[in-house]
């Protein structure tokens, strides 16, 4: 069985739902997923990962209706080993998709919700909203607070998706918020490919929990190896181990 429909049948039997989830049940939000890969205990914070990429990605998982939350289980095990010390970067990456690309399409889709930020001036209501998102996230930017950055910026897509005007502008938000997370665990990827091949590599995680997921309708989860994972590749032998029949 190739590693993709491995990974296929890993993602149709994990459920993302919102909060931290249950393992027993299959259900797990985006972060606790990470964790559960990374072999790290049941957890919204896994060690593995940026804390950028979590608050970013949390607003996404929790915010969003729950089938287009589904789009982002095949990020978690990209997610794994960004804790790398690129927040930075990715920080940049987000003020410069948002104010670059975001933005002006949200011009267009909210001519009036979004004069104040032309003109500064304050606005009320649900379309006043939109344009609060967008201030919130330039606030956090010029106060260079980073992680109150990628909640912000989180939240904006959000808002974005679920007062989009058509299903089409819908779409778009909700790409650019996946094409953003992508963006994200790219940055650092090169440094983290290095570090894989190196026999030195740093754990993954630190902390180790037993398999869980064992819920009856649920076998497959039985077969995964819950052995140490020292390095990315054992991470994907292990997801691989977790679809096998």
């Amino acid at each position: 069985m190739s590693v993709n429909l491995q990974a296929e049948r890993l993602y149709d039997q994990i459920e993302l739902v919102r909060g931290t989830g249950s393992r027993n049940r299959g259900q797990l939000c985006i972060m606790s997923f990470v964790a559960y890969l990374a072999g790290e205990r049941h957890t919204d914070h896994p060690h593995t990962a940026s804390p950028f990429i979590r608050k970013f990605a949390i607003p996404l998982n929790d915010g969003m209706p729950i089938a287009l939350c589904q789009d982002l289980k095949p990020f978690a095990p990209r997610i794994i080993a960004t804790n790398d010390g690129h927040d930075l970067k990715r920080a940049a990456v987000v003020s410069q998709m948002i104010m670059g690309e975001v933005l002006p399409r949200a011009m267009a889709d909210f001519p009036h919700s979004l004069d104040d930020i032309r003109h500064e001036l304050g606005n009320s209501g649900p379309s006043g909203s939109i344009a609060s998102h967008f201030h919130a996230v330039r606030d956090v930017h010029e106060q260079r607070q980073r992680l109150l950055l990628a909640t912000r910026a989180g939240q904006l897509f959000v808002a974005l998706v679920l007062c989009a005007p058509s299903p089409a502008a819908q779409r778009w938000y909700w790409a650019k918020a996946l094409e953003l997370l992508d963006r994200l665990c790219d940055v650092g990827a090169d440094h983290r490919v290095a570090r894989i091949g190196s026999d030195n590599a740093t754990p993954v995680s630190v902390q180790y929990s037993p398999p869980v997921l064992a819920a009856e309708s649920k076998g497959d989860f039985r077969k995964i190896d819950r052995r140490p994972i020292q390095k990315i590749s054992h991470v994907f032998r292990a997801v691989c181990d977790f679809v096998s029949a």
